[in-house]
This record gives structure tokens, C-alpha cells and sequence, in this order.
């Protein structure tokens, strides 16, 4: 019995906040590049209770400017391109033994990779800077960077939440993270800042193996399937049979979530020491994982818990393609399309354009429904107006909330503009798909007239087919303006 209230504590205290929609903890990633960081990383890109506002780069596993083009790979396989990356500055020391692994280790295709190569330390002080809520600073390698942006800027200390660190021992202080830089470690802990380090119990430590990963397998989602491909293969797969894999640097997002799981122990004024405290607690942060990795069930819905699937209750033509769309698209398209299309008083092929492309803009800065300002060149008149109302169920950024504009053009066409915390991108539907519209709706009208029974008909049908077949990362180009 104690041991179920635990598990209905754990889960309640997870996702306490299961109906604002926003994120609980805005964090900047500080990554060296290792396989725990990997996991790490894609557990917080999994879960819409964290907003990742940056991920740098540091000496560690591998060099800064490795570490980058991985992370780069990383975020681009999740469609993510708009969180910026910052390469940290080389400390100049021996490689550690696992860097050659470490380097093996494929994070996405690197192939035609395109990015601008941005200054960690000028990163942390713009991201920090410019974030309205303070800011999570958690850190998977040395602190070098941190102590960078706090010495050109010491007054970033009162826009910081806490850093939460990951090192093999806090007392006394040693291991990798700690050894490859000890001056900035020293100075961090110094500063004033809040500091929790955590630690794996090495009497109980969760092991990264056969059983981990049969669990990573049974998760859906692109997350999990990345941490199961990547340590299912060549590289890491003796590894992880050998059982020398333990979770690590992971366990820093274990502690951000479940903080109840582990031991406190006070290092110095304003830095505490914690580790998983008994078997229990191991259980549970095993559940965390798997809990984190899944996200919150409700993270887009206000008055559903979890949005209808059972195919038999929607319309025959629609049921017959559900899954395939669902598997094929997502959960969040899925969604989306169905309630646009209610919204719209009809199933409508630009309503389901205006759906992809809100729901890829959310993807590209890896943010829940409202977060987005956007601009509509769509115009006020049907057919190309009803971009509009897939755009709004699809970002949440609504006329009503005042975050979606119409543009008044003369030139109305499928684009949009999305800003997002001084970011703004650019979409239009390509113009093979705008063409492939014109050819099939004229067709339409050949065939049963304009505005007829028959003709909606056949455009109810032909937007089901695009919304089966159109890929929201294939049909747009796609500009960064900022």
C-alpha cells in the first residue's frame, strides 16, 4: 500500500500542473557530448513541462565543436531547428579515454547540415537576458561556460533559478565534470548561485542495459526510439551488454522532475549534495524516466484528458484513414485536424494546409499550443482563407488571444510568418502543392460543377487524401528571418 502511494504521489507531483500549458522549467543545456548526455537531452526535448531554451556546448567527451554538429543532427531529426546552439571555448586538455566511442556515436545525419556557429558564452547572456521567466541552468559537463557568461556579466546571477549539476562526487568534489575544469567549478560554487549536484548512488546505480532499453522500446514517440537506436547500435551495443552503462548526466532530469527521490546533503552555503536515497527511490526513478519520456497526456487539451482515437467514433472516410494519419503524422496533427475541420463547418484542404503548417512552426521551436505570434498571408476569402482556422487550432495562436493577424495583401497566398521570443520564421506551401490543389479542385469543378453536393463532396475527400499524404516537413519552404 505504501508503495502505490508513492507511485499516485509521484505521478500527481510530475505533471502537478496539468492544465496551464505552459512550461514549468525554462533550462539552457550544457552538454559535453557523452552518451548519457544524449539520453538526457532527449528526455527534456521530449516533455512539454520543459522549454529548452538553448543547448551549449563544452570540453568534455568530445570537443565543443563536435558536440555541436551532434547537437545540431539531434535537433534537426526532431524537426527542431529553432532552439540555438552555442560552441564553447576549448580548454586545451587530454582527451578522455571514451572520446574515441564517443565520436562513433551517430546523434542524426550530419549530411548538408547548415547552421551558423554561435558563442556559448554570448548564448547564456542573450538567452538569460532576454527570458522573462529565470532560467534553469543544467549543466551535463564542466561549468567553464557558465563561469564565462557569469564573469562578463556577474549580474546574470539574479536571472538564474538554479544550476543543477551533474558530478560523479560532491563531497569530496572529483570526477570528470569537475577535474576537466576546476577553477570555473570553484568559482560557480562560490558565486551566491543556488547549486544542486547530483550524483549516482554507486551502491545503487540504474544500470543502462537489455531491460533499459526493452522499456525505451515500448515508449512511443521519436524520443525514446532515438535513445533506442543509438544504443542499439554497433557502437554502443557491447556496451550496454556488458552492463558498464550507467544512467549519469541523466539523472540530473530524474532529479529536476522527482527532486523527492533523493538524499539531500548541504556541500556549502547555497550548494547541496543529492542522491537517490534508498532501492524505492531507484524504482521510481526508473518510472521517472519512462513518465518523462512520455509527457503529459493532457499538454494540449483544456477539456479532453485525452484526445478521442477510437476510430469508430469518427465519420466512415475518416475512421478508414485514422491510423495510418496518427501513425504517419502524430498525435498533435491528428488533433488538430480533427478540431479545425470541426471549427471549419466542413473537412477543408487549405484548413488542413493551415493545420501542417502550425503544427511544424510549434515543431521547429519545440513549444505547446499558444506560445507563437502569428501573421497569416492567407487573406479573408475562401478558398486560401481557410488557412486561417487551421493555423489557429493548430498553434493555439487564436484571434481571440490577439496572436494571430490577417495580413491586408493584395498578393493572398499560403504563408505565414511565427515569431516566437524575438525568433520568426517564414512558411509557404510549396508551389507543387499549391499547383496540385488548383489542378485537382478545377477538376472538381469539371466534373460536378462549382459548389455543388457532389463537388464538396469530392473536396471532402481530396482533403482527407492530402492530410494522409502531405508531409508537413516536405510541403513548405522554409525561412529563418531572425
Amino acid at each position: 500500500m505504501r508503495k502505490l502511494i508513492f507511485c499516485i504521489f509521484l505521478t500527481l507531483s510530475l505533471f502537478a500542473q496539468a492544465h496551464s500549458g505552459k512550461a514549468r522549467f525554462h533550462v539552457i543545456i550544457d552538454t559535453d557530448g557523452a552518451a548519457d548526455d544524449l539520453r538526457a537531452i532527449c528526455m527534456l526535448l521530449s516533455n512539454r513541462e520543459v522549454e529548452v531554451l538553448a543547448v551549449i556546448t563544452s570540453e568534455g567527451a568530445l570537443t565543443p565543436d563536435v558536440s555541436t554538429l551532434k547537437i545540431n543532427a539531434l535537433l534537426r531529426h526532431f524537426h527542431h531547428e529553432g532552439i540555438p546552439v552555442g560552441t564553447g571555448r576549448s580548454l586545451g586538455i587530454p582527451a578522455p579515454a571514451w572520446r574515441r566511442q564517443s565520436e562513433s556515436i551517430s546523434w542524426g545525419d550530419t549530411a548538408r547540415l547548415c547552421f551558423s556557429r554561435k558563442d556559448a558564452k554570448a548564448l547564456i547572456v542573450q538567452t538569460i537576458e532576454e527570458e522573462e521567466e529565470k532560467v534553469i541552468f543544467l549543466c551535463l559537463g564542466t561549468l567553464t561556460n557558465l563561469n564565462d557568461a557569469l564573469t562578463a556579466k556577474p549580474q546574470l546571477k539574479e536571472r538564474i533559478d538554479r544550476v543543477i549539476w551533474y558530478n560523479s562526487s560532491a563531497k569530496p568534489l572529483k570526477g570528470a565534470n569537475y577535474n576537466a575544469d576546476p577553477k570555473s567549478a570553484t568559482a560557480v560554487l562560490n558565486s551566491g548561485l543556488t547549486v544542486d549536484i547530483v550524483s549516482s548512488n554507486e551502491k545503487m546505480p540504474i544500470s543502462i542495459d537489455a531491460q533499459y532499453l526493452h522499456t525505451m522500446e515500448g515508449i512511443e514517440g521519436t524520443y525514446a526510439h532515438r535513445i533506442t537506436a543509438t544504443h542499439g547500435s554497433n557502437v554502443l551495443k557491447p556496451v550496454v551488454a556488458s552492463a558498464h552503462m550507467k544512467a549519469w548526466d541523466d539523472l540530473t532530469v530524474v532529479y529536476l522532475f522527482a527532486p523527492e527521490l533523493f538524499n539531500a546533503t548541504t556541500v556549502s552555503a547555497g550548494v547541496t549534495a543529492h542522491v537517490l536515497s534508498d532501492a524505492q527511490a531507484l524504482e521510481q526513478a526508473k518510472q521517472t524516466i519512462v513518465q518523462v519520456l512520455t509527457g503529459k497526456p493532457d499538454s494540449e487539451n483544456r477539456v479532453f484528458f485525452a484526445f478521442p482515437e477510437d476510430v469508430s467514433l469518427y465519420a466512415a472516410d475518416v475512421a478508414s484513414v485514422a491510423k495510418d494519419i496518427i501513425a504517419k503524422h502524430g498525435h498533435s496533427e491528428w488533433r488538430a485536424g480533427v478540431l479545425a475541420n470541426e471549427l471549419h463547418g466542413h473537412l477543408g484542404i487549405y484548413a488542413i494546409v493551415g493545420v501542417k503548417m502550425g503544427i511544424r512552426a510549434r515543431e521547429y521551436f519545440n513549444i505547446g499550443v499558444d506560445d507563437v505570434v502569428a501573421v497569416s498571408y492567407a487573406g479573408s476569402h475562401p478558398p486560401v482563407s481557410c488557412m486561417n482556422d487551421g493555423l489557429q487550432v493548430s498553434t493555439g495562436a487564436t484571434t481571440g488571444h490577439g496572436l494571430l493577424t490577417v495580413a491586408q495583401e493584395q498578393n493572398i497566398r499560403p504563408e505565414a510568418t511565427f515569431t516566437f521570443k524575438g525568433k520568426i520564421i517564414r512558411m509557404r506551401l510549396k508551389q507543387e502543392y499549391a499547383q496540385q490543389i488548383r489542378r485537382d479542385v478545377q477538376e472538381g469543378i469539371r466534373q460536378h460543377g462549382d459548389l455543388t453536393e457532389a463537388y464538396w463532396q469530392y473536396i471532402r475527400q481530396l482533403a482527407i487524401r492530402y492530410w494522409q499524404e502531405f508531409d508537413r516537413h516536405e510541403i513548405f519552404d522554409f525561412f529563418s528571418e531572425k
